[in-house]
């Protein structure tokens, strides 16, 4: 144990090889501490859950510690993040500089899903004239050619394309639905298969959590077996796993599906069933049948959907989401739909699946074969959904159901698993020796519990396997930061509340002369600040920058950075993730305490959980959850030893409610500022 924390303090000690790699190191003995506890979880076989504050450095703080076990050992380490921007910097800057500064040798790969692999037989059949393209796909497909004949990952990353054209990517891209597998006539060539092979080699393997999930949902047939896991960016964990393994069917979707296999427009056919008439004279009934069953299977699954369309009878503007009550189930025209379903959609479903098997059977040896294969492969996963939906999930105490709304009609059914934590211990922890969960914001008043309980992890602490590390960040956030929150604003249920803001915002824009980012709950709501404040910042030159309205997350964090006089509005991503350093980020304002709808399917599970424990879900998730949340949100203005500013909060609840107090105890500023309107102007000029 001693030899193991000195061959780490030697790694990371000032004049280090570590230290001549990397641009501005800094020595943090709370990075050599993170890192030994790490270190003592792989070679203990432990659970750690972990938070290493920002500033503490825990991406190297996990990697050096696993790449040394794994090489001692000779054992695999899975590391999973949550955003594809920090798996990128793990494996194209992170990594390669390991590799320069550590004095032995190591193999990584980067595991990715299918989706992001060219696949080598739909490229050929184009190639080769056996597969049509649409028009405004061919550009693309000339494009992406010369990469095609060069390339050695056949990873998408590498192209240098246009979003416009990349919209084309699915034309050649690897995917479930169409994979023959051993059957495929390219198969030495796949790309996919290349990298899982790969794996096989490899002492790190750097995934995502989706895959990660995928993984476990399907007995761990994707990645390689592996016993020690770090999961990183475990903030997130929880929720990815209800968002990853809840079932969804959407009506456009299976729409366009069935339009692939046929579609009728006035007296023209159109769709691969009519591609096969044209080709093979002999097929003609069988293709009839099918025809008519896809157009019956398309009625039915409107007929469903206009049922919970008329029976909820919502508002024709609702665009969100309703969780089915026990007293929904319980109504005339719930039972209606149930009997549509089983005595309708179920059986034509089944009959038009029995029938494309039967015209699959006759195209052996033809490459319409694969194209209907593709095509059953993703009616049967369509069908498999709906079934979990409608026969398990809305019998089921242990899942929720909702529907989800686009100007109020029923756009898609979904259901999902109320304890995930459950699920998690049962097929992904069980398989395990040692398991690291880390987050820059994990613990809410510096106690883990909560986390540990709805991860699923409590039963290890019983067992002695599970233990806990905390690291504060290394900043110093009393000369760097202040946090005020203007304690004369209505309160957030006051209609008077969104006036105020606006007004409130003004102030605050005028008193910084741009780089300040706003960060807000609700789309609804960063929509109408975005129309409140336009017209201002345009008269006064500031670059309003507004999320979902100016370009994607990357064009937006450029001109932020690079832009003058800048405000960013932004909801969702905005909270986390996001690196500003310098005077690039000088004020943030927070604009509501990030409590979650009632109605976020996420968040009824949660309740009917805690329901049922007959504990409250206010104290056990929304007040955890929106502290954790809060949390990172603060945590985008401090990112280096020289970065300054302030934090202003516009919901008073943070003082007048006595559970402001968890919110103001989980954050590592403690300058903390009560101020009136009228005070904060001269307050914000001390941080510009």
């Amino acid at each position: 144990m001693a030899g193991h924390r000195q061959q780490l303090e030697q790694i990371f000690e000032p004049g280090s090889p570590l230290a001549r790699v990397l641009d501005g190191y800094i020595y943090r003995a709370e990075q050599v501490r993170f890192a030994e506890a790490v270190g003592n979880a792989l070679q203990d076989e432990l659970f750690l859950v972990a938070e290493a504050g920002t500033g503490v450095g825990k991406t190297y703080g996990y990697l050096v510690p696993a790449l040394l076990w794994a090489h001692q050992n000779r054992e695999k380490v899975v590391v999973s993040t949550k955003t594809k921007a920090l798996q990128q910097q793990i494996v194209d800057r992170d990594l390669p500089q390991l590799v320069q500064a550590l004095d032995f040798e190591f193999k990584y790969v980067e595991a990715k899903g299918r989706e992001n692999y060219l696949c080598w037989s739909k490229y050929q059949r184009i190639l080769s004239g056996r597969k049509a393209l649409e028009k405004d796909q061919i550009e693309f497909f000339q494009k992406m050619m010369t990469w095609a004949e060069a390339t050695r990952s056949g990873d998408r990353k590498e192209l240098g394309l246009s979003l416009e054209l990349m919209r084309h990517w699915p034309v050649v891209m690897a995917d479930r639905n169409s994979c023959l597998r051993e059957k495929c006539l390219y198969h030495d060539k796949c790309f996919r298969l290349k990298m899982i092979k790969s794996m096989g080699k490899a002492d790190l393997i750097v995934t995502n959590h989706a895959l990660l999930l995928s993984d476990v949902m399907v007995d761990n047939r994707i990645l390689p077996e592996f016993t020690s896991l770090i999961i990183d960016e475990a903030h997130t964990f929880i929720k990815e796993t209800f968002d990853r393994l809840s079932s969804r069917f959407d009506h456009n979707e299976l729409l366009r599906r069935l339009g692939v296999l046929h579609q009728r427009e006035r007296r023209a056919r159109k769709g691969f069933l009519a591609h096969l008439r044209s080709q093979f004279a002999q097929l003609g009934p069988g293709l009839e049948e099918c025809e008519m069953l896809a157009e019956g299977l398309s009625r039915t699954t409107g007929k469903i959907l206009s049922g919970f369309t008329r029976g909820l009878a919502l508002p024709s503007d609702y665009s969100f989401t309703h969780i089915l009550t026990a007293e929904d189930k319980e109504q005339d025209w719930m039972a209606d739909i149930l009997e549509t379903y089983t005595q309708e959609w179920g059986p034509v479903m089944s009959q038009l699946l029995l029938s494309l098997s039967d015209l699959h059977g006759e195209l052996e040896g033809e490459a319409e074969g694969s194209d209907l294969l593709e095509i059953m492969t993703a009616l049967r996963e369509t069908d498999n959904t709906l079934f979990t939906i409608m026969i398990e999930g809305l019998n089921s105490e242990n899942t929720i159901t909702w529907v989800d709304f686009s100007q109020g009609q029923a756009a898609a059914l979904c259901a999902g698993g109320v304890d995930t934590g459950e699920l998690l211990a049962g097929k992904l922890y069980s398989r395990l020796k040692t398991l690291v969960m880390v987050s820059a914001t994990l613990a809410v008043e510096d106690r883990f519990d909560n986390f540990i309980v709805r991860s699923g992890l409590h039963q290890y602490g019983g067992e002695g396997r599970l233990v806990t590390h905390l690291e504060h960040s290394p900043f110093e956030y009393e000369r760097q930061a202040c946090l005020y929150v203007v304690e004369d604003m209505p309160d957030p249920g006051n209609p008077a509340f969104d006036l105020a803001v606006f007004t409130v915002m003004t102030d605050i824009f005028a008193a910084q002369e741009g780089q300040t980012m706003v960060l807000i709950t609700s789309r609804q709501h960063l929509q109408q600040a975005s129309r409140a404040r336009k017209p201002y910042c345009q008269q006064q030159g500031f670059n309003l920058l507004v999320q979902h309205e100016y370009g994607d997350f990357a064009s937006l964090m450029d001109d932020f950075v690079f832009g003058d006089n800048c405000i960013l509005m932004g909801v969702e991503t905005f909270w986390e993730g996001i690196d500003l350093r310098g005077d690039v980020l000088r004020c943030l304002v927070i604009v509501r305490l990030p409590f979650r709808a009632p109605a976020d399917p996420y968040c009824s599970a949660w309740e009917q959980y805690y329901r049922t424990a007959r504990q409250s879900s206010f104290k056990h998730f929304m007040l955890p959850d929106a502290a954790l949340r809060f949390k990172q949100g603060v945590g985008r203005l401090i990112r280096s030893e020289t970065d300054r500013g302030a934090v202003v909060v516009l919901d008073k609840r943070l003082v007048d409610r006595q559970y402001g107090q968890v919110f103001r105890t989980s954050i590592p500023i403690k300058n903390f500022i009560p101020i009136t309107r009228q005070g904060l102007t001269a307050e914000l000029r001390k941080w510009r």
